[in-house]
C-alpha cells in the first residue's frame, strides 16, 4: 500500500497544466483555462480542457476526467498505483510503502531504473573510461561532437561478457530483472541457466519513450569487417514495443507540435545530425518498418509526414509501403528522394543543413512520387504500360479514408491520358475486391460508448455549488430538498456540498468511483454559466430552485390521477394547490419565495 500522505505530496509537486502538457505539447491557454484535442477520441475542435487552479481536466467530448493520477492511468493505460509510480519519479518523491517495497520481477518502476542506470553507465564509459577510445574515435570521425553525445546520451557498451550484469548485480538487481529488461541473456550450460550481457563492444543509443525515460537500447557495430549485425536492438519488453517507439521522438515532439509536421529518417545518427542542424521536428524508425501504431502517435501531434528514406530500391520500397499507413491515418504524406548514394548524415556533412532542408521543401506528395517511381520502369506511349501505371497507384489511393485525398490523387492519376472515370469505376472495384485481413484479439480496437449524460440543469447547479460555494450553497441548502434531484449520482454530490466544503471532492478525488470523478472534474474544470453573463451566481441560483420545484410540482401532479387513497374532492382541492403554486413559481423569485418556505415548513 502506498501512504495517503506520499499520494498528497506527489499531488502537491505534480501541476496538472505541466503534467498533461508533457504528454500533449499542444495544450494551450485559452482565456482561463488550457485546451486541445483530446487524445482520447478523435476530434476536430478542441474540448479537452485543464484547470490550473482546481488541478483537474476535463473532455465536455467524450467525458473522460479527473485529476493528474487520472490522466495518467488514461494515457499511459496503467492501473492507479502505477500512475502513482510514474508522477513520483517525476516529482522525485521516494515511495515508501507501508508494507515494505515492492521488488517483483518486470516491475516497471524497476525496469525504467534499471534503463536510466544502465544508460548512464554506457555514457560514463564513452566518454570517460578507457574502454570507450575506439568509439570515442569513432564518433570523432563520423563528427558527432560531445554536447550532441551528450544531448542524446550515446554511450559504449564494454567488450566484456558481463559487464553490465555484473555492475548491477552489485547494485542489489537480479539476473531475472535485467532479462526481463532484455539487457542481457539467458544461456543453459550443464543443466545450469547463467546469464551474459546483451550488447558487447557497441556503440549505444538509448530509446526513449515520449516522456523521455529510457526504456530500450540500440547498439551499433563501430567496423564493418566485424562480425555479426549492423544493429542489435532490445527485445519486446514491458517497456519497449518497437512498432510504438521512434527514436528521438522525445526531444521532437514540441518542435513537431509547432511544425504540425514530422519528418522521418532511418538511422539513429541520421536524427542526430537533423537536430544538431536545427531539424528538431526530425525522428528515426531505426531501420525498423513503419507501423500503424507509429503512425497514430505522429497523428497526435501533426498533420503531415516528409519521408527521407534511402535512395536504393528498399528505401523506395519502404518508402511506399509507409505512405499507404500514413495516408490510411489520414496524415499528408510527402517524399524526400535523396542523391545517390547519400543519407541525410552524409548530406548535412557535405552540404549543409540547407540542402536538405530545400529537399524537405521541394518534396513532392506521395502519389506524385509513386507516380515518378512508375513512370521510368514503364512504357508510358502505350495503353498497357499507362494501366499498369494506373493500377500501381490503386493501392496508395485505396488506403486513404478520405474522400477529398482520394480525388486529388486520381486527379494526378488522369495526367496519364486515362478517363477520370475509368480510374473511379477501377478504385470502387479494387476495393470491393479487397478483403481486409481479420484482426487478430489483441489488435481489436474497442468501441468507443457515449458519455453517460445527465440532466442539463443539476450539473449547472453543481457547477454553481462549486465555483460560487459562498454564495450559492445557503439558498440551496435552505430552498431545495435532495428529492427534488431525479439524477442519484447528482442529488449525492449536491447533498455532500451541503455538508462539506467544494475542497473535499478534489481532497477525496481518489475515494470516488470513476463515474463521480468525471462529474466531479466536468462541474470543476469550467464555469459554462448556463444562462448569460449578466446574471449573478444568486440570481441563477434561484433560477434552479424555481425550475426544480416546478419539476417536483408537476410530478406531484402527473402521480395524481395514480393515487387510489383521494377522494374526487380531495384530489381537486389538491390539483387547485399545485396549479396555484405553478403560478406563483411562474412571477419569479421574488412571489414565490413564501411559498416555498410554507411548504418546505409542512414538510418539516
Amino acid at each position: 500500500m502506498i501512504p495517503k500522505e506520499t499520494i498528497e505530496e506527489i499531488r502537491s509537486r505534480c501541476n496538472v497544466v505541466e503534467v498533461v502538457g508533457s504528454y500533449l505539447p499542444q495544450l494551450k491557454r485559452r482565456g482561463s483555462t488550457f485546451k486541445c484535442n483530446c487524445p482520447f477520441h478523435q476530434e476536430k475542435t478542441p474540448s479537452f480542457t485543464v484547470n490550473e487552479t482546481r488541478q483537474i481536466f476535463h473532455c465536455f467530448g467524450c467525458g473522460a476526467g479527473g485529476d493528474i493520477f487520472r490522466f495518467v492511468m488514461e494515457y499511459e493505460k496503467v492501473d492507479f498505483v502505477t500512475a502513482v509510480k510514474i508522477l513520483a519519479e517525476r516529482a522525485g518523491v521516494e515511495i515508501v510503502y507501508e508494507d515494505g517495497q515492492p521488488e517483483k520481477t518486470g516491475d516497471k518502476d524497476t525496469l525504467y531504473k534499471i534503463h536510466r542506470e544502465a544508460a548512464a553507465f554506457y555514457h560514463r564509459l564513452l566518454v570517460e573510461g578507457t574502454e570507450g577510445a575506439e568509439a570515442r574515435r569513432y564518433l570523432e570521425e563520423r563528427d558527432l561532437p560531445a554536447d550532441l553525445l551528450k544531448e542524446f546520451q550515446v554511450g559504449f557498451a564494454p567488450n566484456e561478457w558481463d559487464g553490465l550484469m555484473k555492475r548491477a548485480l552489485k547494485k542489489g538487481y537480479t539476473a531475472e530483472q535485467l532479462e526481463a529488461a532484455g539487457l542481457v541473456v539467458p544461456s543453459e550450460r550443464n543443466g545450469k541457466t547463467s546469464h551474459y550481457d546483451r550488447f558487447r563492444n557497441r556503440v549505444m543509443f538509448p530509446i526513449c519513450d515520449p516522456m523521455g525515460r529510457v526504456i530500450g537500447f540500440s547498439g551499433r557495430i563501430m567496423n564493418k569487417a566485424e562480425k555479426g549485425a549492423k544493429y542489435v536492438n532490445s527485445p519486446e519488453t514491458l517497456l519497449f514495443r518497437k512498432n510504438q517507439v521512434l527514436f528521438a521522438f522525445d526531444k521532437a515532439r514540441k518542435p513537431i507540435v509547432e511544425a504540425r509536421q514530422a519528418i522521418v529518417v532511418e538511422g539513429q545518427i541520421d536524427a542526430m545530425r537533423c537536430h544538431q542542424a536545427g531539424l528538431t521536428n526530425v525522428v528515426a524508425s531505426q531501420g525498423t518498418a513503419l507501423t500503424e501504431n507509429h503512425a497514430r502517435l505522429i497523428k497526435r501531434y501533426a498533420d503531415e509526414v516528409v519521408l527521407v528514406l534511402d535512395a536504393d530500391a528498399a528505401g523506395i520500397k519502404a518508402a511506399l509501403a509507409s505512405s499507404e499507413i500514413f495516408i490510411a491515418a489520414e496524415l499528408s504524406v510527402r517524399v524526400v528522394t535523396l542523391p545517390e548514394k547519400e543519407d541525410p548524415d552524409s548530406l548535412i556533412r557535405k552540404s549543409g543543413a540547407e540542402a536538405l532542408i530545400s529537399l524537405v521543401d521541394a518534396a513532392p506528395s506521395a502519389i506524385d512520387f509513386l507516380m515518378t517511381c512508375l513512370w521510368g520502369r514503364e512504357n508510358m506511349q502505350t495503353e498497357a504500360g499507362r494501366m499498369r501505371v494506373a493500377k500501381g497507384a490503386m493501392g496508395l489511393i485505396n488506403s486513404s479514408p478520405s474522400e477529398i485525398r482520394r480525388t486529388k490523387m486520381v486527379q494526378a492519376v488522369t495526367l496519364l491520358g486515362l478517363d477520370y472515370k475509368t480510374i473511379v469505376r477501377d478504385l470502387i472495384r479494387e476495393k470491393k475486391n479487397q478483403r481486409p485481413a481479420p484482426r487478430r484479439a489483441e489488435e481489436a480496437v474497442p468501441e468507443v460508448a457515449p458519455p453517460k449524460t445527465y440532466p442539463k440543469e443539476e450539473l449547472s447547479l453543481l457547477e454553481l455549488l462549486v465555483h460560487h460555494y459562498p454564495d450559492v450553497q445557503p439558498l440551496v441548502h435552505t430552498y431545495l430538498r435532495p428529492e427534488h434531484l431525479v439524477d442519484p449520482v447528482c442529488r449525492e454530490l449536491v447533498e455532500l456540498l451541503m455538508v462539506d466544503l467544494p475542497e473535499t471532492l478534489t481532497e477525496g478525488f481518489q475515494e470516488f468511483d470513476e463515474e463521480r470523478q468525471r462529474i466531479i472534474s466536468r462541474v470543476q474544470v469550467e464555469e459554462s454559466r448556463a444562462i448569460d453573463e449578466e446574471t449573478s451566481p444568486i440570481e441563477l441560483a434561484q433560477h434552479y430552485i424555481l425550475l426544480f420545484w416546478k419539476r417536483q410540482l408537476e410530478r406531484e401532479q402527473a402521480a395524481l390521477s395514480q393515487r387510489t387513497d383521494l377522494s374526487n374532492e380531495d384530489r381537486f382541492r389538491e390539483n387547485t394547490r399545485i396549479r396555484h403554486d405553478l403560478h406563483v413559481l411562474s412571477n419569479g423569485w421574488a412571489h414565490a419565495q413564501s411559498m416555498i418556505e410554507a411548504r418546505l415548513h409542512a414538510l418539516s
